[in-house]
């Protein structure tokens, strides 16, 4: 798998990604290539160092802005060169939602491998300590740890929602399913009680009524904000 792919799955499959896109560009990086946070297209982006560890919140929030969110940010106006501010934003927006969820998800992985990409101020807040995540040792701290961090990246995922109505025809539905799809993911950490330990896989039940949601949107006439999640996306 390219290691792209592997290190940021919901960044990956957000948007079509043609081979000379800036999110196409991540994708054919050789398998072995250098570490996915590399990746440049034109600026550098998705290039600090795995082994940072980010002294608070606000710290976290900046590489997710520049990373994931840049990224995002620039895919949709490579596929939509007449998106507007607004909605470029909003799509900074979702790419740091899934930056969030990306991180979450590999949790574990980056422990045992010695980077930390959780805030150390909310680690220290929630009583979690490094050896909890290098040893994969689930309690009630670290689950709610993980909630409180799905909650900020579902809200901002939230914000996001009226992309799924403004973009070009070919675009929305993709869009849709991705933030449907990152809504779901975000929940199972908030919920699931061995968060962020986890690894949500959609059922064939919940991959229906996924797209049942994707494909059919109840919207106001000026959408100015919404949410997504398992059960759908409102504006």
């Amino acid at each position: 798998m390219n290691a792209f792919i592997d290190r940021h799955p919901l960044l990956a499959r957000a948007l079509p990604s043609p081979t000379h896109s800036p999110l196409g560009q991540c994708l054919r990086r050789p398998l072995k290539s250098a570490s996915p946070e590399s990746c440049v297209h034109g600026q550098a982006m998705l290039q600090a160092p795995l082994s940072v560890k980010h002294a608070s919140f606000s710290e976290m929030m900046f590489t997710a802005r520049r990373d994931g969110g840049q990224l995002i940010h620039d895919q949709l106006g490579y596929l939509w060169p007449q998106a507007s501010a607004h909605d470029l934003a909003l799509a900074q927006g979702l790419g740091v939602a899934l930056w969030i969820g990306d991180m979450l998800l590999r949790v574990r992985e980056d422990a045992q491998d010695g980077h930390f990409l959780l805030p150390q101020d909310l680690m220290q807040r929630y009583l979690v300590d490094a050896a909890q995540l290098t040893e994969a040792r689930h309690d009630f701290a670290l689950r709610r740890l993980s909630e409180y961090l799905a909650g900020q990246a579902l809200k901002i995922l939230q914000g996001s929602a009226p992309l799924g109505l403004s973009a070009p025809f070919w675009l929305r539905y993709r869009l849709r399913w991705t933030m449907l799809n990152a809504g779901f993911i975000l929940q199972e950490m908030q919920r699931n009680p061995k968060a962020p330990f986890i690894k949500p896989v959609l059922s064939f039940r919940d991959r229906l009524s996924l797209l049942k949601n994707t494909l059919f949107v109840s919207s106001s006439s000026a959408p100015k904000g919404g949410s997504c999640g398992s059960g759908g996306c409102s504006t």
